[in-house]
């Protein structure tokens, strides 16, 4: 059986230059005017955007809203 693997479990060195698509869960509450009300789930993505460009992979983001 396969096991769960995490971002944190990349070295450095296997980051170093590569590409990494990367699927976040931006769905945020939108309120009046089309702002956010709840960033909770932006800022929890940033350590592991920071991580994987800290490591010097170029990150591909993608989600929907």
């Amino acid at each position: 059986m396969a096991t769960k693997g995490s971002v944190r479990d990349l070295r450095r060195e296997e980051l170093r230059g590569k590409r990494v698509f990367l699927r976040v869960d931006l769905n945020v509450p939108l309120g009046e005017n089309h702002r956010i009300t709840d960033d909770t789930r932006i800022r929890a993505s940033i350590p592991t955007i920071k991580y994987l460009m800290d490591g010097g992979a170029k990150v591909i983001l993608a989600s929907h809203l």
